[in-house]
């Protein structure tokens, strides 16, 4: 095989040129379909995320807008039913003072007798209308630690605060005598006051003491009517209201919450189920014609790159095991070829053992 390559002439050199031109032309191919097949690659991947991505988007704003739906219906049943437990508290409360009304109606009654009676006998008995209020009578007729209370307080102004006030307003700095003085001062004005007054309740002490028992049974009345207030307002029975109506509307808007809220669940239950389902196969379906053309034409490009790939391989084996052995792989190179072939064709050599001969030469002695 050897002397037969390396005794061949043009026509020889014109089988290995195009031998190693196709090889050339697998090689250069071979590199620009595996660029196409990753770019293709590429290109199919990036339209599978963008349908994945567009699947992910739509079902969210789907299920979103489901969710909207519903809670919307259930907000407006919501504020129906605050509505109306509003109207029903304020109904309560209304019946509620109605009652506590209606049941305190005869103390109020009586009370507004006594005070009338009680305003009459200082009218009788020519008692200053001064003297007809708590103060007067807790200091003069005391009875129970309300009154014990107002009497110490009493003591306290008389005989502290005012004292000490006009000591400090007009007298400051001016020695303990100013305020020995003050205090002196204000017993003279007070006591004076006290044992003046005092004169009026032996004068009408009877009269007075008429008085007193009214207004103490007054102040027992009102002590009733805030025990019947308490007891009223602690009732949790609501059956003397008439609420009825009230509790029944309510009752409907809280069935249709939960009736919403059920509806709701299995919605999204069903969304999640089914309808998530067929928003991807639409996308899916919507697509599927440029991600199939994409699909279609990288496999064009991969099949072509398989055929030219095996032809490569075969033409590499067959340069490798017919021609590089006897020739050298240095001159397996289309312009070391065309080389031999101008050397042939000059008359430099007759054959291609020559024509390496002259070339190799030629190349040294240059």
């Amino acid at each position: 095989m050897e002397s037969s390559v390396l005794k061949g002439g043009i026509q020889e050199i014109a089988v290995i040129k195009e031998n190693v031109a196709e090889l050339d032309n697998c090689i250069e191919q071979n590199a620009l379909l595996r660029d196409r097949e990753i770019q293709m690659e590429k290109s199919i991947s990036k339209k599978e995320n963008a349908i994945e991505d567009e699947i992910k988007k739509v079902t969210r704003q789907r299920k979103t807008q489901l969710e909207a739906a519903f809670d919307e219906q259930i907000d407006t049943v919501s504020v129906k039913l605050k509505n109306v437990e509003s109207n029903k508290e304020k109904a309560k409360k209304k019946a509620i003072m109605q009652r506590i009304d209606m049941e305190t109606a005869d103390f109020r009654s009586e009370d507004e007798e006594l005070h009338l009676a009680g305003k009459s006998v200082f009218k009788q008995e020519k008692i200053p209308f001064l003297y007809n209020n708590r103060l007067f009578f807790a200091l003069y007729f005391p009875s129970g630690i309300g009154d014990a209370g107002i009497i110490l307080l009493t003591l306290v102004i008389a005989f502290f605060a005012i004292p000490f006030g006009l000591y400090y307003a007009f007298f400051e700095g001016m020695g303990m005598l100013y305020l020995a003085l003050s205090y002196m001062g204000v017993i003279l004005v007070f006591g004076g006051i006290y044992l003046t007054v005092g004169k009026t309740k032996y004068k009408h002490l009877e009269a007075l003491h008429r008085v007193r028992a009214m207004r103490r049974s007054i102040q027992e009345s009102k002590k009733r009517q805030r025990k019947i207030k308490r007891q009223i307002m602690k009732d949790k029975d609501e059956s003397h209201y008439e609420l009825g109506d009230f509790d029944q509307e309510i009752e409907n808007y809280k069935q249709a919450v939960n009736e919403l809220m059920e509806q709701k669940i299995k919605a999204l239950r069903e969304f999640d189920n089914a309808t998530a389902e067929e928003i991807k196969q639409q996308i899916i379906a919507t697509n599927e014609e440029t991600l199939q053309s994409l699909k279609t034409e990288y496999q064009e490009v991969y099949d072509q790159g398989k055929e030219n790939l095996e032809k490569l391989n075969r033409l590499s084996v067959k340069i490798s095991t017919e021609y590089e052995g006897v020739i050298g792989k240095e001159f397996l190179t289309l312009p070391k070829l065309e080389l031999m072939e101008e050397a042939i064709n000059a008359g430099n050599a007759s054959n291609i053992a020559e024509a390496m001969t002259y070339i190799t030469s030629t190349s040294q002695t240059e």
